[in-house]
């Protein structure tokens, strides 16, 4: 079973037990991932920040979610993280040691600036300009 079918066994079987689940069905609940399903739900967010204090077993989340959440399963799109690097990692590289930061600030400033503000910063720095467009490449 996958975290997606235990989101649904919650909402709408209410008579199913936790005893009816398999032995591998049981070992494949994730009890992070099917809070995280959860909390995309404003309604849920005080349930799950309730049941996080504490460490029940799987079997005492499923009853404790099974009976909370409402009779109706509503997909709540799933937040993915943003793609990482979109600046070449030599660029990251020179940015963090001039301005001496890590190279997540230096990818920030890098966010933060336009293309033009970027080129100029790396003249200033004393980058020739054949240097500057291979750097600007991703």
């Amino acid at each position: 079973m996958t975290p997606f079918d235990f989101l649904k066994l919650i909402h709408n079987d209410k008579k199913i037990k936790w005893e009816d689940f398999n032995e591998d069905e049981q070992k494949s609940w994730n009890t992070f991932i099917i809070n995280k399903g959860l909390s995309f739900n404003s309604d849920y967010l005080n349930i799950i920040n309730n049941i996080q204090r504490y460490t029940p077993t799987n079997k005492e989340s499923f009853r404790y979610l099974q009976s909370m959440t409402k009779n109706y399963f509503k997909y709540n799109k799933w937040i993915k993280g943003s793609k990482s690097t979109k600046f070449n990692k030599d660029l990251i590289e020179i940015i963090s040691a001039y301005l001496e930061c890590s190279h997540r600030e230096a990818e920030d400033y890098l966010n933060i600036l336009d293309i033009k503000e970027i080129k100029q910063l790396l003249k200033v720095i004393g980058i020739q300009d054949s240097e500057v467009k291979k750097l600007m490449k991703k």
